[in-house]
């Protein structure tokens, strides 16, 4: 590993360059990695989106991952959420972010996964480890489990038919 990636591991922040919405000029901003407090209050915020990830995500070692356009959906699922997240990442007001065109909110998703990867994949992968547990300690391991059925009644009210 170079000198150079060392840094980018250190210092994920992104620059991010679209063009503005309201006047077509160029902007160039930050897509930084959310701090601690702020990764606190973002994965309340992405909950949602962070099970939709996760559930992407094969039960078996060797089934094949998700692709990306599993993931661009997944986000698309969740657009409002994931663009409240980008705001915050980027400083930027959602609405504003809401009005790019495709070409520079691909741009910035892309700047948003390389500052934020980490904090997506932590909690992804606690949601599969979870699910993972959950399953061992399930005390059905079959794929169709049921509850076993009450006895049948036998009290000296019960009538049973003829042909039994």
């Amino acid at each position: 590993m170079g000198g150079t990636d060392d840094l980018s591991v250190l210092f994920p922040d992104r620059e991010a360059t679209v063009t503005n919405p309201d006047t077509g000029a160029a902007v160039t901003f930050t897509v930084r990695e959310f701090r601690f407090r702020e990764g606190l209050e973002a994965t309340a915020l992405a909950r949602p989106l962070i099970a939709a990830l996760a559930g992407l995500v094969p039960d078996q070692a060797g089934d094949e991952g998700p692709d990306a356009l599993a993931v661009e959906n997944a986000l698309a699922a969740h657009a409002a959420p994931w663009l409240e997240l980008v705001a915050r990442a980027s400083g930027r007001d959602a609405a504003w972010l809401a009005r790019l065109s495709d070409a520079d909110g691909r741009a910035l998703s892309e700047a948003m996964w390389a500052a934020n990867g980490g904090f997506f994949l932590r909690r992804v992968a606690a949601q599969v480890a979870a699910r993972a547990t959950a399953r061992e300690e399930s005390p059905c391991r079959s794929t169709v489990c049921s509850t076993p059925s009450s006895a049948p009644a036998t009290g000296a009210g019960t009538t049973t038919s003829a042909s039994a």
